[in-house]
This record gives structure tokens, sequence and C-alpha cells, in this order.
């Protein structure tokens, strides 16, 4: 049974590495309507706060989507479209960040944290942590003593 384990695990790769291959070279089915309102998704509204040139109504949001369906007509690609906007209006145009710092920078600084975390409670428990730290001595806790057998009185 042990022997059958790797040429059965090499063909289901093989056939996964397949199928994998006839998605990216099988033709898009998407109508150019289709394209259109994907790629207005991915843009920034020029006049409104937080939405894509998709979901506004803005004169300027009209105009982007029109371009969008002028330039695909004329055979240009997603990218080329992309670009160009990226190029008239700056990288801010993209609601998605091209910059990969901006996606790794959240996953970077959540286990920085929690790298802290477990580093700071880790060395609340080892034993000893206690005693080595600076604080009350025997005189300390005389005078808390004192001060609490006089507020009795």
């Amino acid at each position: 049974m042990r022997s059958l384990a790797l040429p059965v695990a090499a063909a289901a790769l093989l056939a996964l590495a397949a199928v994998a291959a006839l998605q990216a070279l099988r033709p898009s089915d998407q109508t150019m309507a289709d394209q259109s309102r994907a790629i207005a998704a991915e843009l920034r509204c020029p006049d409104c706060e937080g939405l894509s040139v998709a979901e506004s109504h803005t004169v300027a949001a009209n105009a982007i989507r029109a371009e969008i369906a002028a330039q695909l007509a004329a055979g240009r690609s997603a990218d080329e479209i992309r670009q160009h906007f990226v190029a008239r209006y700056g990288e801010w145009i993209l609601l998605a960040p091209t910059n990969p710092v901006a996606w790794w920078l959240p996953a970077v600084a959540v286990a920085a944290g929690a790298g802290l975390f477990g580093w700071w409670w880790l060395r609340g428990r080892r034993p000893g942590a206690a005693a080595a730290a600076p604080g009350i001595n025997e005189a300390d806790r005389r005078r808390v003593r004192e001060a609490a057998e006089q507020l009795d009185d």
C-alpha cells in the first residue's frame, strides 16, 4: 500500500496542474459589459469618498464608465485600461493597493504584536521573575503594615 502512495500523489498533482493550466488558458467568456463593470469596480470614484466607479452615480463616474467601455471596444486589455487611469489620476485611483508592502504590513504588525505579547506573558511566568523584579522590600512592607494599623485605630 505504501509503495503506491508516491505514484498516486504524483498523479494527483499532475492532474491538478493540468486543470489549473486549462483554467488559465481557457478563453474568457465575459461579455464586454461584464469586463467594463469589473474594471469600474477596481477604480475609485474621483468625486466620492470610498466608492468605486461602478457604485457611484456622479458625472465623473459616468464619464469614466463610458471611457472604459470605449477603450474595451477599441480592443485594449483590462491592464492597459487600468494603467491609463493610473497615468491620468495617479495610483490613488485604484481601490486595491499595488504595492505588496501595503498587503504585508498589517500581517507583520499583528505577528509582531503577538510575539511581543507572548514574550511579555512568558517572561512573567518564569520562576524567579517576581523576585528579580525591583519592587517592595521588607522595609516597605513594614511601613505599609504600620500605615494600615494606624488607619484601623
